[in-house]
């Protein structure tokens, strides 16, 4: 991570800064490889592997003024396309978010293949599914107001996201998460649980979209152990769920060193209400992360999957990633 300290002089004579603001560049590069094997056959000229590539870079800073409150800023770029950024206030009542970037969905989910320890890819659309245990419906293109209460009991903790899709949508979204995070013995645990909903999701007006999520990992030694679960449902303009999709995700991971961690990961995710295609998907990953040296990482995993829906596909997929942090 890199610092540029910004006129220490400018800053404080615009009144009440008692610290200089440090505005620190981050991120990483990525490059991957992938390819399958799936049920579908190429057309003349395709074939089942790429290259690809992510970029990040990542702007932060904060500022603390004489009466203890802290302010702070975040803006992300993915690939020079697709931004994240946000404000944040600390107060000894919470902490407030302004943006699209601190979400309760986001930040409270449970998840090895989606906080970036693994890599896993299929290269295929499967519908009436879902890939991801995650409830959270707010994404980059949605600003919210976040609220986060200060820890209590000393693991307790909730969030709260407010967001507006503008004013030719009524997608509002409320997303509200709780999790509490503990120890007993030399094992450490963390529950969590939330509640999402929103309005117009599927572009007819008047439909609802609730989602719930609930998990637990348990961490002991180098042995990590976590299960997320989640319950999609949509209604229609009369309040009648037309449709039901339940994922599960179980993960067990394995530290082998302070360089090279193991894990497998398998989902299950099925539209109980759609007894027309039957969509069901069957998930199992296999995938290691090794760090090579500080800053420099490899990301390398096998995906196994079998999905039965109006065109049932099955197959594996296998990739590589070398990423370098800055």
């Amino acid at each position: 991570m890199r610092k540029i300290l910004l006129t220490t002089t400018a800053l404080v004579a615009l009144g009440g800064v008692s610290a200089a603001s440090a505005l620190e560049i981050s991120g990483f590069q990525r490059f991957e490889y992938q390819s399958w094997d799936d049920t579908a056959a190429e057309a003349a000229g395709e074939n089942d592997s790429q290259f690809s590539d992510y970029n990040r870079v990542v702007f932060s800073h904060s500022v603390t003024g004489d009466s203890g409150l802290e302010a702070s800023g975040y803006y992300r770029i993915n690939n020079w396309a697709e931004a994240y950024h946000g404000i944040g206030v600390q107060t000894d009542l919470g902490h407030f978010g302004f943006g699209n970037w601190w979400t309760a969905g986001g930040w409270m989910y449970n998840s090895h293949l989606y906080n970036g320890t693994f890599r896993s890819g299929t290269g295929q659309t499967f519908a009436g599914v879902n890939t991801s245990a995650a409830a959270t419906i707010v994404d980059g293109g949605d600003n919210s107001i976040n609220y986060t209460m200060p820890t209590l009991f000393g693991g307790l903790d909730a969030m709260v996201t407010m967001s507006d899709a503008g004013t030719t949508t009524s997608d509002d979204v409320t997303e509200v998460f709780v999790a509490y995070a503990g120890d007993a013995g030399d094992m450490g645990f963390r529950i969590h649980g939330g509640i999402v909903t929103a309005d117009d999701t599927t572009g007819a007006a008047g439909d609802e979209q609730e989602n719930s999520e609930y998990g637990i990992n348990v961490d002991s030694g180098a042995i990590g152990v976590r299960m997320t679960r989640e319950e999609a449902t949509t209604k229609n303009t009369s309040g009648v769920s037309t449709a039901k999709i339940e994922t599960n995700e179980y993960a067990v991971t394995y530290k082998a060193s302070d360089d090279l961690t193991l894990g497998v990961i398998m989902l299950d995710s099925k539209d109980k209400l759609d007894t027309t295609n039957n969509p069901k998907l069957d998930m199992t990953v296999i995938a290691a992360n090794y760090f090579i040296m500080p800053g420099l990482r490899v990301q390398a995993s096998t995906v196994n999957f079998d999905y039965e829906g109006a065109t049932n596909n099955d197959g594996s997929s296998m990739n590589v990633a070398l990423r370098i942090d800055f």
